[in-house]
């Protein structure tokens, strides 16, 4: 049995009655029905959804259906594109295109879009749908795996840099996808309605930026990969990196301490640039000082756009 609470489904075991001969009966959820004030004699929306039957106080969302036409449009572009249109909570995407480089392109996209699969092709068309059975994670779970791909990430570049490991520091670039699939639900989600919180909008910013720190670290392993390691880099990361997880650890337990250290490491990272941009040479260290100074921009936001969560300067002695 499936109920909807909050346009999330949530699936439950019951048992099947039997009365009168055909009539078969299951019971609602107590806590449910209570909590949507469900009394005798209301009615209820009941969907059938092939195996499944959803029951609902509301309608349930009416499928959320684009055309497009990309044909002309960039592959980099028609890859963005799709990847919004996932975002923005659309379950059906029929896209149509002129040439092989853009079918490519929206091809190798739809892995990254959780719970999406290829329909239909054509030589000119594609119809890319929703199957929301295959998704079996919750936003909060989906949030943390996302931060959690992102702090392997950063370490395992780190890693392969002090090991001077360069196919290693290229082959990394497959976490960037992994990252994006979480980030992308978790904004779909937020657009669909799935995450209610007071902060949401915030939320949504930052799971954006989270995104953006995996595309900066892929960025940064093609570039670390062209030079010999050296002490100077592996400071700044492993700062850059430490930062990346007082962030994490600031977002599930905010405090005073995390967000002051995280702030100062920040301050001592932009001395380090400062002082490292002094001494580098070809365009691949420049490269990689602009690549962290711009991942260290994206992360300070994960503390500080949070500073609400203190409970210290948030809550008020009465």
């Amino acid at each position: 049995m499936y109920y909807v609470n909050r346009g999330v489904l949530i699936k439950m075991k019951r048992k099947v009655i039997q009365i009168a001969g055909s009539t078969q009966l299951i019971s609602l959820p107590r806590k449910w029905a209570q909590a949507h004030n469900v009394k005798k004699g209301e009615e209820l929306e009941v969907q059938e959804d092939g195996s499944r039957i959803i029951v609902s106080t509301e309608s349930l969302p009416q499928k959320s259906i684009i055309t497009v036409d990309l044909s002309g449009l960039l592959p980099r572009l028609a890859d963005r594109f799709l990847a919004r249109a996932y975002q923005l909570g659309y379950d059906e995407i029929n896209v149509k295109f002129d040439n092989l480089e853009l079918s490519l392109a929206l091809r190798n996209k739809v892995p990254e879009l959780m719970g999406f699969e290829i329909f239909d092709q054509e030589h000119h068309s594609l119809l890319i749908k929703s199957i929301a059975s295959k998704i079996e994670i919750d936003f909060e779970s989906a949030l943390r795996k996302a931060f959690l791909i992102a702090l392997g990430m950063a370490d395992a570049y780190l890693v392969a840099f002090k090991k001077n490991d360069k196919k290693e520091l290229e082959a990394l670039q497959y976490r960037d996808l992994e990252l994006n699939r979480f980030c992308y639900f978790c904004l779909r989600a937020i657009n669909k309605g799935q995450y209610q919180g007071f902060d949401s909008n915030i939320l949504y910013y930052l799971i954006e930026t989270l995104e953006d720190v995996g595309d900066a670290y892929k960025e940064l392993g093609f570039a670390l990969a062209k030079i010999s390691p050296n002490d100077g880099f592996i400071k700044l990361l492993e700062k850059t990196n430490l930062i990346l997880r007082l962030g994490y650890e600031f977002s599930y337990k905010p405090d005073k301490t995390t967000v002051i250290e995280a702030y100062n490491l920040i301050q001592e990272s932009k001395k380090m640039i400062l002082k490292i941009m002094g001494t580098v040479k070809g365009a691949d260290e420049i490269k990689i000082v602009c690549m962290i100074d711009y991942i260290l921009k994206l992360i300070y936001h994960y503390p500080t756009m949070r500073l609400d969560m203190l409970r210290e300067i948030t809550e008020k002695k009465q």
